[in-house]
């Protein structure tokens, strides 16, 4: 008997959200124009040090359903001080569900490094996916796995992932 009760105290409670969510799939508009702000992490495969840092990211349609483009920056705490990247990417959407999209993409990085023994500013490149799910009309959540090179005086790689929180228009 307690466990039939609790069934239909559970059912009772989800229905709402399962049936908000089919009726979410035929009128849930696709947005032109995203803002994305959340923290960020990268590993650099070299040394295996892990940064930690936030991010921020403002993406766009180029092309409606084939090309978007993003630019992204983070800032990330480096040996006692800031490294900074800032990327462009362009990225191919697909479309998984109307609350949820996969996206491949790569482009360019400029990295400025600001430490107590160094000042530089380097160049490189990214190669990344990127998850949305938008659960609500404007509201939404990101992650974002990638894989960074840079030339600092040889060839410097890292993975890292960022991720967050969304608004759409």
């Amino acid at each position: 008997m307690r466990a039939a009760t609790s069934f239909a105290v559970v059912a009772a409670v989800l229905s709402p959200c399962l049936a908000r969510e089919a009726r979410a799939d035929d009128d849930r508009p696709d947005h032109t124009i995203i803002v994305g702000v959340g923290g960020a992490i990268e590993a650099e495969l070299g040394t295996g040090s892990v940064h930690p840092g936030v991010n921020g990211m403002v993406e766009w349609d180029a092309i409606e359903n084939w090309l978007e483009l993003e630019v992204e920056a983070s800032i990330l705490s480096v040996d006692g001080g800031v490294e900074m990247p800032l990327g462009l990417l362009a990225k191919k959407p697909f479309r998984l569900r109307r609350w949820a999209e996969c996206m491949i993409g790569f482009g360019p990085e400029v990295v400025r490094l600001s430490t107590p023994r160094t000042k530089a500013t380097y160049f490189g490149g990214q190669v990344a996916l990127d998850f949305m799910f938008w659960p609500w009309h404007e509201v939404g959540l990101w992650v974002e796995p990638s894989y960074d090179f840079v030339f600092p005086d040889g060839l410097s790689r890292s993975i890292g992932s960022t991720g967050g929180v969304l608004l759409g228009w």
